[in-house]
């Protein structure tokens, strides 16, 4: 009887000791990124926000479908307020533009547009992955 025991008792501190090591050796898995309709009202000069998100982590992509004049387009840090990436300049020879890349999931990032028509309004409308 104790050794049968003992031997559960071993069995038992040998499953509990390996399961934290397993659990910490697997990665955890990103959440898979989002790609979804967008459309923006740009108006005047200025920089304007597009949108505020929160990153499924990887990389922010605009493609615009509808874009009548040259736009500019820069992704920031909500809470920092710093670029994560370069200006890109959205015309209709390059309607698509990767905005900043390995952003991590749970990042909260705002979307900016300035066009470089200096009156009028128009509107923007392609897909958004983040």
């Amino acid at each position: 009887m104790n050794r049968r025991v003992a031997i559960v008792s071993a069995l038992a501190v040998a499953t509990l000791a390996g399961a934290p090591l397993a659990a910490q050796a697997a990665p955890a898995r990103p959440s898979a990124q989002v790609d979804q309709p967008y459309t923006h009202l740009v108006t005047g000069h200025t920089w304007s926000t597009g949108g505020t998100y929160i990153s499924h982590g990887g990389d922010i992509k605009l493609k615009l479908t509808t874009l009548p004049k040259t736009t500019d387009v820069l992704v920031e840090d909500c809470e920092s307020g710093g670029d994560l990436g370069d200006v890109q300049a959205f015309t209709k020879k390059a309607p698509s533009h990767v905005l900043a890349t390995d952003v991590p999931a749970g990042t909260c990032v705002l979307i900016l547009f300035q066009s470089h028509a200096k009156s009028g309004a128009y509107q923007v409308k392609g897909t958004l992955s983040y």
